[in-house]
């Protein structure tokens, strides 16, 4: 804009034309950034597909987007996490590199991203268990293979998302060609309270009081019972500030706001994403899961990958790594994300990087 004023005292022009071209160029609605995004996201393969549909699952409303640059490519399917951080929204930020080899399929969980504003909270909120879950993922995977005529697929959970679905899996394996796991979630292994005595100990290391002070004041944590999503929240506050969520960024505002620009979203249901995630976390979190909570193997009976960043604290790399060790599997590869091989040091920004190393596989 800068350089606009400067051109036009040059060329004399008169402060209205001025004014009108600083209103024709800046600023822009969120509806104009939104349909400039699906232009640059669209399809026009005439082999491609780009549907955005909803699907009956289980006495609730789910939305889907399909979307790939050829529908007879292998079918990969994106189970977001969370609980309740839909993605549907912000598919555009990492996803297009994936459609060249995938059609993939984005979709938001019961009750949450564009499916929350329409949603009977008091009617649905019972329902919101790992275990339903389940039973919806089921439903979803069945309706995309019909829909595009295919046997099988490639099932990708991200932190929450592989939480439940190892169980389908593990149930129904003669519908899927693999399991990745993204950031994934170790249950029954002491997560919590390893998760707690590091970020601990990285805020005392970093001689931060009010870390300390914050901290040691959830101690002890988790504690007994079902785990308390407000002391999660509190203790991953200062996981994001060293490094074990996004790396290089001390909160996930930028994460969140993604999905306000995304074209799957009116402008309402981009307004109210987050107060679907808030409404699911309370509903999910410290409930029973659907994961793995025992000491011994855990079968898979389809070929998995996981994929971990070093540095993550929000589904702790060494946790994880143990819980891979478990796993028997007719093939298996885990994979580190660190400084050396990537700059994306999280588990929670390498979704993308996953795809690429199935293929090569």
């Amino acid at each position: 804009m800068r350089y606009l004023l400067q051109l036009a005292v040059l060329l004399a022009w008169p402060p209205a034309a001025v004014a009108q071209a600083r209103q024709t160029i800046y600023p822009m609605s969120r509806d104009s950034i939104a349909a400039r995004i699906a232009d640059l996201q669209r399809i026009h393969t005439p082999e491609g597909i780009e549907a955005l549909e909803p699907v009956e699952v289980n006495g609730s409303t789910q939305w889907i987007s399909i979307r790939g640059l050829n529908r007879a490519n292998p079918i990969l399917l994106f189970v977001h996490g969370g609980p309740g951080s839909a993605m549907l929204g912000m598919s555009w930020a990492y996803q297009k590199p994936w459609e060249d080899f995938f059609t993939v399929v984005n979709w938001d969980q019961r009750g949450v991203g564009k499916n929350y504003s329409p949603t009977d909270t008091a009617r649905l909120g019972p329902t919101m268990t790992a275990e339903q879950h389940v039973r919806d993922a089921e439903v979803i995977v069945r309706h995309v293979l019909e829909r595009l005529g295919q046997r099988k697929l490639v099932l990708m959970g991200y932190s929450w998302g592989t939480a439940f679905t190892p169980r389908l899996v593990m149930d129904h394996p003669e519908l899927f060609h693999a399991w990745v796991g993204v950031g994934v979630a170790a249950r029954g292994a002491g997560g919590e309270a390893r998760l707690y005595a590091r970020v601990l100990d990285l805020a005392r290391r970093h001689a931060d009081t009010a870390g300390v002070r914050e901290l040691e004041a959830l101690a002890p944590y988790p504690g007994p019972g079902p785990l308390d999503v407000r002391r999660a929240l509190a203790v991953r506050k200062w996981v994001r500030r060293y490094d074990g969520g996004w790396y290089g960024k001390p909160d996930f505002d930028l994460y969140f706001a993604l999905n306000e620009w995304g074209a799957a979203y009116s402008g309402a249901e981009s307004e109210r994403v987050n107060d679907g995630l808030r409404w699911a976390e309370r509903r999910l979190v410290g409930g029973p899961g659907g994961g793995e909570a025992s000491t011994g193997p855990i079968r898979f009976p389809v070929p998995v990958v996981f994929m971990m960043g070093r540095y993550d604290l929000h589904t702790p790399y060494a946790t994880t790594r143990a819980y891979f060790d478990r796993v028997e599997a007719p093939a298996k590869k885990f994979i580190t994300l660190d400084r050396n091989s990537t700059r994306l040091n999280s588990s929670h920004t390498v979704i993308s990087y996953a795809v690429f190393c199935l293929k090569k596989k």
